[in-house]
């Protein structure tokens, strides 16, 4: 086995990363709830994107109790430049991976979870469809006043795949943009922006209450996001965040840019001017940053 965590990424080209500007800079905290958090995690043996991604935020959530966990395995077969997870040949999956994951919801006493997954290409026929259908089920079943979000793959716009996900009822289903369609086949090589919009699309045509996010810092213009923030509103979408991509090693994609949070106070304002009802926006935004709150907006039971 490679000592990198990113055998794939070894023969990339070299990108010092830059010194964070202030602003950046996440709090730590030693929380009771964070180490509960950790507890329950590594007792149950679950992956979090929280800790894969290398998030910037995981002292604030997991002090709060939130985490959001990652389904089928902690190794994607896709190689996007930008992402911390790692790339290479899955393990089979876990069939009890959908019980483990509700009680652990249910041991946190979550009121809302977000729940995500590595991109399974060499699950032909569903790419993963049916675990997540079964872990969104089973949190219900196990913890009926949880709401749940799911951050999911685009399961290659496999419209079957995509209906039985949708089939589980997520209180939220979020597909995320990742970055403007310009560079797009350069940040998420085996990926597709326009596919990625035909999943947002069919998930609002299904009624689906729809989220999307994408990262600054990449390389677009501030003329690209608005436009990206456009297209996401003109197919439905209702919740959008939008945050700094950090270069996570050296043989990722560089920064380009710091985003000065001044132009994310713009970016938030000109979402919801065209119509967003919800936008999150800042530096340190992730995918599932404040995700409960965004969740209280739509559901009582939270």
């Amino acid at each position: 086995m490679s000592k990198f965590r990113h055998p794939e990424k070894q023969k990339n080209p070299i990108n010092p990363i830059k010194k964070k500007p202030e602003w950046i800079r996440s709090k730590l905290t030693n929380s009771r709830e964070f180490f509960l958090t950790k507890s329950v995690v590594n007792q149950n043996n679950l992956v979090t994107v929280c800790q894969e991604a290398n998030c910037p935020n995981i002292t604030e959530c997991w002090s709060k109790r939130h985490a959001t966990f990652m389904i089928m395995g902690d190794t994607c077969t896709r190689a996007c430049a930008f992402c911390d997870v790692k790339t290479g040949r899955p393990n089979k999956l876990d069939p009890l991976e959908p019980k483990k994951i509700s009680l652990a919801v249910k041991k946190l006493n979550l009121r809302h979870v977000v729940i995500t997954s590595v991109d399974r290409d060499d699950l032909k026929g569903d790419y993963g469809a049916r675990i997540w259908y079964e872990t969104v089920n089973e949190i219900k079943n196990k913890v009926p006043n949880c709401t749940v979000e799911i951050l999911t793959p685009d399961f290659r716009y496999h419209k079957p795949a995509l209906d039985l996900v949708f089939s589980s009822k997520p209180d939220i289903f979020s597909h995320n943009m990742e970055c403007v369609k310009r560079i797009s086949k350069g940040v998420r090589r085996n990926s597709d922006w326009d596919r990625t919009l035909n999943v947002l699309k069919y998930a609002v045509e299904n009624e689906m209450l729809t989220k999307t996010g994408m990262m600054v810092g990449l390389g677009e213009t501030d003329k690209e996001v608005f436009e990206a923030m456009d297209f996401a509103k003109e197919i439905g979408v209702e919740i959008f965040n939008i945050g700094q991509y950090l270069q996570p090693t050296i043989n990722h994609l560089p920064v380009e840019r710091y985003v000065d949070p001044s132009q994310f106070i713009k970016y938030k304002e000109y979402g919801m001017k065209i119509g967003f009802n919800v936008v999150e926006s800042g530096p340190l935004v992730r995918s599932s940053y404040h995700a409960d709150q965004q969740a209280r907006l739509y559901n009582k039971k939270i």
